[in-house]
């Protein structure tokens, strides 16, 4: 049976392998309370008979898509900032449901009590995955590319200035013999992290055209 959002107010204390939810009645009363799996599957399935309900969550690593997710099953959803949220309740002891009922008593109090924020939608989250990935390609190469260089470097030898994008290509002739077996496979590690980068940097300037 689906509910009315003036009817129920809803808690949800996210974590990372499962949510805590606390429901709130028309007079603030405790409906129910309960624990569901941290999937798309189990809370699309659990939350389907609250749609129309009101609820709080806590911004964090799951909160941009559970919140998608609620707001597509018709629920009305605030996304409270964690660090505003601390201000207006410290308890000296800690439970899951008692953060989901907090959330729940503050969300039908005043929700302008959370500070909500507001997410990327899923397109703007997608472009930044690439901008991440990319990043996290180059910081990757980087580092494999200095430990290379100061492996050398205590043989004592050094290898020419070159790019990074360059570096596969201009650092395999000038390693010591001794080293080739401990360093050429990184290098070719840093080939596929060249290759990745630029595979990346193709899809940014798709973003860019399009936009």
């Amino acid at each position: 049976m689906k509910c009315h959002l003036a009817n129920h107010t809803i808690g949800v204390d996210l974590g990372d392998k499962q949510n805590v939810v606390c429901v709130l009645d028309w007079n603030g009363d405790i409906a129910t309370t309960f624990k569901v799996t941290n999937t798309k599957t189990a809370m699309r399935k659990r939350f389907a008979a609250y749609s129309g309900a009101f609820v709080a969550i806590e911004a964090g690593t799951h909160s941009a898509w559970i919140s998608r997710l609620l707001k597509e099953l018709g629920c009305a959803v605030v996304v409270g900032n964690p660090r505003k949220l601390r201000c207006i309740w410290q308890e000296p002891i800690k439970t899951d449901f008692r953060d989901a009922e907090m959330l729940a008593r503050v969300a039908k109090m005043d929700p302008k009590l959370l500070r909500p924020i507001e997410h990327r939608s899923a397109d703007a989250q997608a472009r930044l995955a690439i901008l991440q990935a990319r990043d996290a390609l180059v910081k990757s190469r980087t580092s494999l590319i200095n430990h290379v260089r100061g492996t050398v470097k205590c043989a004592g030898e050094r290898l020419p200035k070159c790019s990074a994008a360059s570096f596969h290509k201009k650092a395999p002739e000038h390693i010591p013999s001794e080293l080739k077996a401990a360093l050429l496979p990184l290098i070719e590690q840093i080939a596929n992290f060249t290759e990745g980068i630029k595979k990346y940097e193709h899809e940014v300037m798709i973003v860019i055209t399009q936009n």
